[in-house]
């Protein structure tokens, strides 16, 4: 019997595969001009929000901490939606059935600042489309304003320019300002006499300055780089990192507080300045921008707010502004000079419970204790 012819065997099984393989094509219908045939991807899906409209809050609106927000949708059409989530500063609140337009949301706990409400409508078959509108949380604290009694003064070089100030153990750790004239200073309250001193590289501005577990940390301006020195010989020990600008810098625990000229305060860890946690300062009628030099002063955050003669007391939880201590005046008229600047320069005494407070270029630092109005 003849052998198989193998190439031909494979030859037929090569056109079988091909027959296979092309019998659906030869199966499908061809598209047709005139067809109403859409691919899937062509159809238009018309977002289901246009079918509400969020009516309040108002975008840009002004609320209360603590007061209840109303959240209103009205009809686009003549038709519901099946569902609307609704989201307070990315926090899911509620879903509400189509049916349902209101809700009332608590902004009990809510930070403070600008905040975004979201709501999202859905209906079947079709893409969600999220409405925003921002609010502005606003303190519930109406603060008190204090005056001031100066109980003493001290002299104080008129040529520094403050920055950061401290008292500890009977002595004024300061750091002050100026590129080519940054410092930090140890001080004698009663003489003013600069007992030890370090010039920073001229290129650096000095700024807040805070002692924290036998180590002074500085910050500078914008250069993002603070320095840590060894307390009692002023020896720089390294060197910490921050993204913003550094102006006040106070510690409360184990963290650190800075601000940045802004009205959020950053609480930061020690040893790497990494963010852990921010708050925005507000009063009762708007954010309390430029916060300064800080101390904090029996679990308040004092911060001087610069270009004014104010320092706000600061609850370090929420940022509401608590009060305010009104300076004006308390450098009389005959101590100015050309060189004159702003109240800045907060320190505590909490072994004898003395306040003092100073200025940039000021020739006196005075202690003072705050009156009620």
């Amino acid at each position: 019997m003849k052998a198989p012819d193998m190439k031909l065997i494979k030859y037929c099984s090569f056109l079988l595969i091909l027959f296979i393989l092309g019998a659906p094509a030869c199966n499908s219908p061809e598209k047709t001009a005139g067809s109403s045939t859409t691919p899937e991807k062509d159809k238009i899906i018309l977002p289901a929000s246009e079918l509400v409209e969020l009516n309040t809050p108002e975008d840009g609106m002004s609320i209360s901490s603590g007061d209840d927000l109303t959240i209103s949708l009205s009809l686009l059409e003549d038709k519901y939606p099946d569902s609307v989530r609704v989201f307070l500063d990315g926090v899911y609140l509620t879903t509400l059935p189509g049916s349902e337009l209101e809700y009332i949301a608590s902004t009990q706990g809510s930070r403070l600042g600008k905040i975004p409400l979201k709501v999202q409508a859905y209906e079947q078959g079709k893409r969600p489309r999220t409405i925003t509108h921002f609010i502005t949380i606003l303190s519930d604290i109406e603060p008190e304003v204090y005056s001031y009694r100066v109980k003493n003064m001290y002299p104080h070089d008129k040529n520094a320019y403050t920055q950061g100030l401290l008292y500890h153990e009977g002595y004024f750790y300061e750091s002050t300002g100026g590129e080519g004239e940054s410092t930090l200073r140890k001080v004698d309250p009663e003489s003013g006499e600069v007992l030890k001193i370090h010039n920073l590289e001229s290129k650096f501005f000095g700024e807040g300055l805070v002692l924290h577990k036998e180590r002074l940390f500085q910050l500078t301006w914008t250069h993002n780089v603070g320095f840590v020195y060894d307390f009692e010989t002023f020896r720089e020990t390294r060197r910490v990192h921050y993204t913003t600008q550094g102006w006040g810098l106070e510690a409360i625990g184990n963290e650190l507080v800075m601000s940045d000229g802004t009205n959020n305060l950053y609480f930061l860890e020690p040893d790497y300045f990494t963010v852990l946690r921010s708050i925005r300062v507000f009063d009762n009628n708007e954010a309390v921008w430029q916060l300064n030099e800080l101390e904090y002063i029996n679990g308040e955050l004092w911060a001087n707010i610069y270009m004014t003669d104010r320092i706000a007391r600061i609850d370090p939880d929420t940022g509401k502004v608590l009060a305010y201590l009104d300076l004006s005046g308390i450098l009389p008229r005959k101590y100015h000079h050309p060189d004159l600047e702003q109240l800045n320069g907060i320190a505590w005494d909490d072994v004898n419970n003395r306040l003092f407070v100073t200025g940039k270029n000021w020739p006196l630092l005075f202690e003072i204790e705050p009156v009620k109005r």
